[in-house]
């Protein structure tokens, strides 16, 4: 009778646990990888802040206060500002009026970066009911002009020179400035060796502006898009073609690309290139905050 493990079985054993321990290894890193937010994309949604400062426990057929701080997130001023404040017009009433944009407006020529400003509306009339209500939205709006401005170069070097000018890194779209946070962003899609010059081989650089909404609100309006450069730089948007400097309606969304086309034939008679280059881009952008009240009878 062989009470024993043979020496197979005992060699196996430790083997056995090290595949159990690799699987299992696998297993965790893989839920981990399902659980955890991707980091593909670099744009993260900002959205103003707004803060309620009161109790959201009500009294029926009582009066409060509507006072909230709102502030401005972002690198770039807020112009033109308007705030309102909607809500149920049988729960909520001012001056005998529903909560809606004409009766609470308020207007603020504009919000500086990392600012707040105070909204406050007085003696708001919450009508009488007879059993509690929770979970009742009051709604705030900010709506403001958001515009950007990207400044950036055209670097195009013909192919002979390209050692004198720090290799083809140095080719194609350089934004100038730091990247502000904003509701919108423009950044560019573009390889640089499409901007070396090879007399009739490649004399024409491709590339796109992207236009991009990464706000907590939208465009509710178009977004008026200007552009400068010289006439080398051709771009397209719907049928529209757009040579050099230009100026143009765009319908709201989320993502806009702009393809362009660079010409550099010019370069027969030089070495090198750089061409500045601007574009700025604007709208009337919402943003909506909702705020949830208790009505007790």
């Amino acid at each position: 009778m062989n009470s024993g493990q043979t020496s197979e079985e005992k060699k196996s054993s430790p083997i056995t646990l090290l595949v159990i321990i690799g699987l299992a290894t696998v297993f965790v890193v893989l839920i981990f990888a399902m659980f955890t937010p991707s980091s593909k994309s670099s744009r993260q949604i900002a959205s103003i802040v707004a803060k309620f400062n009161g109790n959201t426990t009500l009294k029926s057929n009582s009066f409060f206060n509507l006072n909230f701080t709102i502030g401005n997130p972002y690198d770039i001023s807020l112009e033109n500002v308007r705030i309102w404040v909607e809500a149920a017009p049988e729960l909520f009433s001012f001056s005998y009026n529903p909560l809606n944009e004409t009766t609470t407006l308020r207007s603020f020529s504009s919000i500086l970066p990392r600012k707040n400003v105070t909204y406050f509306l007085a003696n708001v009339k919450v009508e009488r009911v007879y059993t509690q209500m929770k979970n009742i939205p009051v709604v705030l709006k900010i709506l403001y002009t958001s515009k950007i401005s990207k400044n950036f170069t055209i670097n195009v070097a013909r192919k002979e020179a390209l050692k004198w000018y720090g290799g083809v890194e140095n080719l194609g779209i350089k934004s100038l400035g730091k990247n502000e946070k904003a509701p919108l962003v423009i950044s560019f899609l573009f390889d640089p060796k499409r901007f070396i010059f090879e007399k009739g081989k490649n004399e024409v650089a491709t590339f796109k502006i992207v236009i991009e909404d990464v706000g907590g609100g939208r465009c509710v309006k178009d977004m008026k898009i200007k552009g400068s450069s010289n006439a080398n730089l051709v771009c397209k948007y719907e049928n529209n073609k757009l040579v050099g400097s230009f100026e143009f309606l765009a319908k709201p969304s989320k993502k806009i690309e702009i393809p362009c086309n660079y010409t550099f034939s010019y370069l027969e008679n030089r070495n090198f290139d750089s061409v500045p280059s601007s574009l700025e881009v604007s709208c009337e952008y919402l943003e909506t905050k909702t705020f949830l009240f208790t009505i007790a009878p």
